[in-house]
């Protein structure tokens, strides 16, 4: 398990509680990625309630409402203007210090939690806040982005110039839509290289659900290279992918590194808004253009509820394709003869 990185989070290291909650997550096997956004979440509205002159623990909603103001990216007087955050980073944060008050209020250090849950738990509670029933700030479900094809070829082309490392790291996490933390987290024995296939192990896994995926032959040259020179470096069958930089040389690499990585290189092709798990996107949604059934793609993805997995669906556009083709066919042929005949 790795150590939790204290410098990251001083406003949450400085305060006994909040230290312990994290401590907690940590020990009890939370991810390393949910641990860092947790605490992320935390030290910045430690930060904000120590500008607005509040003791965070003896917080009330409003001052939860003027930290979500704030993260919207609205003036705010103690703390100035600040970029706003996405939705999804928004509820992260949200159910961070809900999970932390949850904590302070088993602990006996207040009476109830601020934050409001949906109607159901808060009834299951023996409380219910009226106001809100379906939580505390509107949640939206917006569809993946993924680059278009001149944008992804420039991407291809750039890593293409990338070291073997770099390459083949950014290959297996679209051909298995990993996720980063699945990719940093390979180990040399999670790879079937005759069955060209590579086992994600649940603790790794968001669904904590173990999966297989695999790699086309065109990848087999790549990888066997790969582990000839790793070996040369490390020949103990340990992580896959170690750190080449000369500060932590022979280490397994980090997700961090990763996604640096990945943002210079989407900087590079001009393409700022692709990410480490765009990868992912993209292959799940190529997997949907190219005809597989839902199911396969859910079991490939490794997601717990279909609906997540209806996205890439939706996202490839195949199912409104073959609607329109059904339904509309010969209404649409009769229009189109009738307005779209060239001269």
């Amino acid at each position: 398990m790795a150590e939790i990185l204290w410098s990251r989070y001083p406003f949450v290291a400085a305060n006994p509680r909040s230290r312990s909650w994290l401590s907690v997550l940590d020990n009890l096997g939370r991810s390393p990625a949910t641990v860092d956004a947790y605490g992320r979440g935390l030290d910045q509205y430690l930060r904000f309630c120590e500008a607005l002159g509040v003791d965070a623990a003896d917080a009330t909603l409003e001052h939860v409402s003027l930290f979500v103001r704030h993260l919207r990216g609205e003036a705010e007087p103690l703390s100035g203007a600040t970029t706003g955050v996405s939705n999804a980073t928004l509820q992260q944060r949200l159910t961070a210090l809900r999970l932390w008050y949850d904590h302070l209020v088993y602990g006996g250090w207040r009476e109830r939690n601020p934050i409001p849950r949906g109607s159901l738990p808060m009834r299951a509670c023996g409380r219910h806040h009226p106001g809100f029933q379906r939580g505390l700030v509107r949640r939206l479900s917006r569809l993946p982005t993924i680059p278009s094809d001149k944008d992804w070829g420039r991407i291809v082309a750039l890593v293409a110039r990338e070291g073997l490392r770099n390459r083949l790291m950014f290959a297996l996490a679209y051909y298995g839509a990993l996720r980063r933390e699945e990719l940093v987290s390979l180990r040399v024995a999670d790879f079937d290289v005759a069955r060209r296939l590579i086992t994600v192990r649940p603790e790794t896994s968001k669904s904590s659900r173990s999966r297989i995926v695999c790699y086309p032959p065109d990848a087999g040259p790549a990888l066997i290279a790969y582990f000839r020179q790793r070996r040369a470096v490390d020949s103990r069958a340990g992580p896959m992918f170690l750190s080449e930089s000369d500060r932590n040389r022979h280490q397994p690499i980090s997700r961090w590194s990763w996604s640096k990585v990945v943002e210079h290189i989407a900087r590079q092709a001009g393409v700022p808004e692709f990410t480490t798990h765009t990868l992912r996107h993209l292959r799940l949604t190529h997997l949907a253009r190219s005809g597989w059934r839902l199911h396969e793609i859910a079991s490939y993805a490794g997601h717990r509820n279909v609906q997540t997995t209806m996205q890439y669906i939706h996202l490839s556009g195949s199912d409104l394709l073959a609607k329109m083709a059904r339904s509309v066919e010969h209404g649409d042929a009769k229009l189109g003869a009738l307005l779209l005949q060239t001269l």
